[in-house]
């Protein structure tokens, strides 16, 4: 495997997930200290609320933070990708594998596509949003209906 391989890191893998439409971002060359710590500080601002992987879960959110630490670590001890071991580069790859595996996955930003036949119709249309869209989509639903449903409690109690 090229060298440069190592060194990247990733933000966002691509989605392989069915039904899922791609979208390659660029990666991210983070292959010394000073580099690590911009991305290292971005991902996590991005796991915030509001952020393009807002939906992590708190065991994801650890994960992804114990990994980075550990990236951190090797890069602290080593300054780069370049001065490390075959077996260093390797703990750095596998590390930066499970990250992005978990942003992936959680990836507001990520396309999903499905091919619907609408009311009426036997010819399917392709429709594509974000996943941040269609979480959205969801609670404006749910809220909808407990609102309806707060409104019958509420007529019916009167």
């Amino acid at each position: 495997m090229k060298k440069t391989a190592w060194a990247a890191l990733l933000l966002v893998a691509m989605s392989a997930s069915a039904g899922a439409a791609t979208k390659a971002d660029p990666a991210v060359n983070a292959d010394t200290k000073e580099s690590f710590a911009a991305v290292s500080e971005w991902v996590r601002k991005e796991m915030s609320a509001g952020g393009r992987y807002e939906h992590v879960t708190a065991s994801e959110r650890k994960t992804v933070d114990a990994r980075l630490d550990e990236m951190a670590g090797l890069l602290d001890r080593y300054g780069s990708v370049a001065q490390m071991s075959e077996a260093e580069k390797t703990r750095m790859f596998n590390d930066q594998e499970e990250v992005n595996a978990i942003l992936a996955k959680r990836d507001g930003d990520r396309m999903i596509c499905k091919s619907v036949a609408p009311v009426g119709s036997h010819i399917p249309v392709k429709t594509c949003k974000t996943a941040r869209q269609i979480a959205q989509e969801q609670r404006d639903a749910r809220r909808f209906l407990e609102d309806r449903q707060n409104a019958q409690f509420r007529s019916s109690s009167d």
